[in-house]
């Protein structure tokens, strides 16, 4: 007589498919995924010594817009309407990549990179300095108006699209313009010349919206077109529904119908922040009027003044980064000093975007620089 084979509960069949639809409701219901993200991030640190230094920075090339999103600060008026020349840019690409960063992030602090008529030169430019990885995000209204194959082939590695959905009057309700004529436009050649060219480029479409996933996958436009064209390249992600308050700019009444400021409190009690610091703190941005802060994923109505807690200065005052990080690393160090002593810079204290890490594993180009 054989012995009877046991099966373990996470093995046994009913138990998976509690188990694998218990996981597919939490990952489809954003508050559940803030709030496990939240524990993972407070009790589970990431430690990036695995990627070796960390050689990411973002450069702004426009503060310009082309929409008037409901969940951005944009629309306040709080920054300078600037773009960046080709030989500035240049000139700080190369003393990047001289310094050490081979990450590039074109995502403007508050515009699109697609708003500056040189915007393929620019990536042509980065990737000729040197960096290893170039990508940005685009709500690519304009794209349309640019030549994709140069685009493609510009030294990109990957366009991520944030969008509401595929229909006019959503676009219109979220986006606060009513360019999805242009919208669609751009997205048709994109997905048709990168198709023909069996492009290497990334493209995600990120949703940005009320609409779920499910929703969006039945309107005409996402059939016609996104349906066919998604694959190992080309990918769309489940709708974010819940946004930062960038520093109380945004509130509750700015937004639609279906979007909520991000409620939890995990991710926003400043006690807890002092115990790891925030990975943002380790990120250099340039924007495009020349000012140096950290984290360039937020800010408040201090921005683009010495007010901003997160501002370094000006480095077109000392176009040379090298320089730049050298003369101002104490000031550097002494903002995250600060925030890991529990003297988190105002705009941190209430930031949904808090991504803890362990300090110690840390090493950036700006820290190896000499005194």
């Amino acid at each position: 007589m054989g012995k009877t084979q046991l099966l373990s509960v996470r093995e046994h069949p009913i138990t998976n498919r509690v188990r694998v639809r218990l996981l597919s409701f939490i990952k489809s219901h954003q508050p559940f995924r803030f709030i496990a993200r939240s524990f993972r991030n407070l009790f589970l640190p990431q430690d990036p010594t695995h990627d070796g230094p960390q050689a990411f920075i973002n450069i702004e090339i426009s503060s310009i817009c082309d929409a008037k999103c409901v969940f951005c600060s944009y629309k306040l008026g709080l920054r300078q309407r600037k773009q960046a020349s080709l030989d500035w840019f240049q000139s700080v690409a190369r003393s990047a990549v001289s310094c050490g960063y081979k990450r590039l992030d074109l995502t403007p602090l508050t515009g699109e990179l697609f708003t500056h008529k040189d915007a393929i030169e620019i990536i042509r430019i980065a990737s000729l300095a040197g960096f290893e990885r170039i990508e940005t995000y685009t709500n690519a209204i304009n794209l349309y108006k640019f030549d994709i194959e140069a685009l493609l082939s510009s030294g990109i590695d990957q366009i991520n699209i944030s969008t509401p959905g595929f229909s006019e009057d959503l676009y219109k309700n979220v986006f606060g313009v009513n360019k999805f004529a242009e919208f669609r436009d751009s997205v048709e050649r994109l997905l048709e010349i990168h198709g023909r060219l069996s492009s290497r480029v990334d493209i995600v479409f990120e949703l940005r919206g009320p609409a779920p996933l499910r929703a969006v996958e039945h309107s005409a436009f996402y059939r016609a077109v996104i349906r066919n064209s998604l694959s190992e390249k080309i990918r769309i992600t489940e709708a974010l529904t819940s946004f930062d308050s960038w520093g109380g700019l945004v509130t509750q009444k700015d937004l639609t119908d279906g979007l909520t400021l991000d409620w939890n409190p995990i991710k926003s009690l400043a006690p807890l922040k002092s115990v790891y610091p925030c990975a943002h703190l380790y990120e250099i941005g340039i924007l495009a009027n020349g000012d140096v802060r950290l984290c360039n994923c937020r800010y408040d109505s201090s921005i683009e003044s010495e007010m901003d807690p997160l501002w370094i200065g000006a480095l077109n005052k000392q176009p040379d980064l090298s320089r730049f990080l050298k003369a101002n690393k104490k000031k550097i160090e002494r903002i995250r000093n600060d925030f890991r002593n529990g003297a988190l810079p105002s705009l941190c204290k209430n930031c949904r975007l808090y991504y803890p890490v362990r300090a110690d594993s840390i090493v950036t180009p700006e820290m190896q620089a000499g005194s």
